[in-house]
């Protein structure tokens, strides 16, 4: 595997900048078992950057150490970062560098089922160093990657040539489907609620300043969108919430947090932050429903006996609503006539569609929605299939789709221009 080191060097007293790059596979030691062994592990060096064997393996684990494509992709990142670096105008605001690790942690967290872990590690100083270091480094790519493609260009005559020319290559308009369904979720029990909001009480019992709440929000709340600022929302206009939350808002004192309330998404405390004329600042922690097994079977069931019933008395979803809020099994949200592209159902409904045709309705299947659990039906209404893009109705998709070609095709050129004034040795694999 080729092995890179780069360092600036004067040749001759010209003031030429060299950037030094030496790629090897082999040391020249003899091995007792098999002559010549690959040193240390190194595949590649760029400036103080090493990159090794298991790096490259762990990023395909398909290809070969000596796949040239995964080296060069490796290389030309690795040299982009080095420019990067050395280029004054490209900074790293620590706004922007917060907002990606924060995105990146929620991410994360979404993996941990066991939450106390993820804070043991999101508390961990050298990890966090070590993720912000790695995100920091992706941002200076990224301005780069901007910087050399900014001035790309692409015309109605090259989007033309493509179409001509590149027929194989051409992007599809996923397929389109209209579809109607049905989420059933169950009642939460009374005794399920009232754990709920017990625990929710024992939180607020061990609040005591800022960073408490701020920490209890990161460790159990479920809300996604602000657990890791610690639960903050800002600039919240207050006639965007719900009236559970306006009505208790209204209620609170700067500072005061909140008993425990439900909502359609869960049950809550806030903390009131600022109040102004239309719009707050609060603190927010989310508990979402947890459904025993038998409230779930009972939803299953409720859900299968209903799609039959859609299915005998051929029953239209204007006449639904009715009938379903009568029932104390259920809670229930109908959409009709939603028209999605495919890539955007899940997979459990992607499953369902297979073999489906329109009008037909789908067995009740689980899914995950705004973190709880439910049963859902789906009916397949319409369908626009899926065709490739053209000039006259998909221009700007086209535009795009040509213009990342062509900037993928500039960062090879500038990788390449970089090592003609580069020296290296390469030893073929």
């Amino acid at each position: 595997m080729d092995n890179l080191n780069m360092d600036n060097l004067n040749m001759d007293n010209l003031n030429k900048k060299f950037v030094f790059i030496v790629l090897f596979l082999f040391c020249n030691c003899f091995s007792y078992s098999s002559g010549l062994e690959k040193l240390s592990g190194i595949s590649l060096v760029v400036g103080d950057d090493i990159i090794l064997d298991s790096e490259i393996k762990n990023r395909n684990e398909k290809k070969s150490f000596c796949n040239t494509d995964l080296i060069n992709n490796i290389l030309t990142q690795k040299l982009m970062l080095y420019y990067a670096k050395k280029d004054k105008s490209i900074k790293i605001s620590d706004p922007e560098l917060e907002l990606k690790i924060q995105e990146f942690l929620l991410e994360m967290k979404k993996k941990y089922i066991n939450q106390k872990e993820f804070l043991m590690k999101f508390q961990n100083k050298e990890f966090l160093k070590e993720l912000t270091e790695e995100i920091k480094n992706q941002k200076y790519i990224e301005k780069l990657y901007d910087k050399i493609t900014d001035d790309v260009e692409v015309t109605p005559k090259e989007v033309k040539h493509f179409l001509n020319q590149k027929q194989n290559q051409i992007p599809y308009l996923p397929k389109k489907i209209c579809i109607s369904y049905i989420i059933f979720y169950p009642k939460l029990s009374n005794i399920n609620k009232k754990k709920i909001i017990d625990f929710l009480n024992q939180i607020k019992k061990e609040i005591h300043s800022d960073i408490d709440f701020s920490t209890k929000a990161i460790l159990f709340s479920e809300d996604d969108s602000s657990a890791l600022k610690g639960g903050l929302i800002q600039d919240m206009k207050i006639n965007n919430l719900s009236p559970e939350f306006v009505h208790l808002v209204l209620s609170l004192k700067e500072g005061e947090i909140s008993k425990p309330f439900e909502t359609d998404l869960g049950f809550h405390i806030i903390k009131l932050e600022k109040k102004r004329k239309e719009d707050i600042d609060f603190r927010h922690i989310l508990i979402k429903p947890k459904y025993s097994q038998n409230e779930l079977y009972k939803t299953k069931l409720f859900s299968e006996l209903f799609r039959k019933r859609m299915i005998h008395q051929k029953m239209n979803l204007d006449k639904i609503p009715n009938l379903l809020n009568q029932n104390k099994i259920v809670d229930v949200i109908i959409r009709d006539s939603i028209w999605m592209e495919e890539n955007q159902l899940s997979k459990n409904t992607k499953k369902a569609f297979l073999f489906f045709k329109k009008g037909e309705i789908t067995n009740p299947h689980k899914e995950i929605i705004n973190g709880k659990e439910a049963f859902v039906i789906v009916k397949l209404l319409d369908e626009i299939p899926s065709k490739p893009l053209s000039f006259e109705e998909n221009y700007n998709l086209l535009k795009n789709f040509v213009r990342n070609i062509k900037n993928k095709e500039k960062i090879k050129n500038w990788a390449n221009e970089i090592l003609k004034n580069t020296y290296y040795v390469k030893i073929n694999c």
